[in-house]
């Protein structure tokens, strides 16, 4: 992938700014920067800063298992273990590994601990058994995955295979890249997550509240 020739996206959270190759000429999605990967990440800066905020609660760190979906070039999951995530696992198609490899390699020195890294293609049940080992994730996360009507079932059932079957929170950035994956995943998801919360676009960092971009938070039950 020629990275040398590719534009670089730098994101500052957390007191450093962290800087994110991408292969822009490259054929997988997964090799350029998308907005809501953004978005995420300072809106999880904003809450961790003032606790007082809606939804600060699942962004109580210590002890936190969590894994990302379709992590690409790595902006929400390292923005995320900037912020203090360390118990982390960023995953991908093989295709798009060495993108993520790279930039967790250029970012390294700016995280408190390097997530772990992990092939996944969701439809993969083995795939997904293993990452489910020893025990689900408290919170996965995912920016801009839904964009294919066809891996909609697969992203979805992978998130209900990752999540932990109780207190399993998705924190979710979305921008409609599709009408039809988009009316498919909203169709099916309330499945596995019936309880489905938008953020707000004043609780967002104002420098990153792009008009196509939300985040969601996605629960198996009501807060208690």
């Amino acid at each position: 992938m020629r990275f040398t020739a590719s534009p670089v996206v730098e994101l500052p959270v957390g007191g450093a700014v962290l800087a994110f190759e991408q292969d822009n000429d490259s054929f997988e999605v997964g090799t350029s920067v998308w907005p809501s990967s953004l978005v995420i990440v300072k809106f999880v800066e904003r809450c961790l800063g003032d606790p007082a905020l809606p939804f600060a609660d699942v962004l109580r760190f210590p002890g936190t298992r969590a894994v990302e979906l379709g992590s690409g070039c790595g902006p929400a999951g390292l923005g995320l273990s900037r912020l203090g995530l360390t118990d982390l696992v960023l995953t991908d198609i093989a295709a798009v590994l060495p993108a993520l490899r790279r930039n967790l390699r250029r970012n390294r020195l700016h995280l408190p601990r390097a997530p772990r890294l992990a092939q996944l293609h969701w439809n993969c049940p083995a795939h997904l058994a293993t990452l489910a080992t020893p025990r689900r994730f408290d919170l996965v996360v995912a920016a801009d995955v839904v964009y294919v009507q066809e891996s909609v079932p697969h992203l979805i059932a992978a998130m209900d295979a990752l999540a932990d079957a109780e207190r399993g929170v998705v924190l979710l950035g979305y921008q409609i890249r599709s009408p039809e994956a988009h009316q498919a995943f909203w169709d099916s998801v309330p499945s596995a997550f019936p309880v489905i919360e938008k953020v707000a676009r004043e609780h967002l960092d104002p420098d990153y509240a792009y008009e196509e971009s939300d985040v969601y938070i996605l629960r198996r039950r009501p807060r208690q």
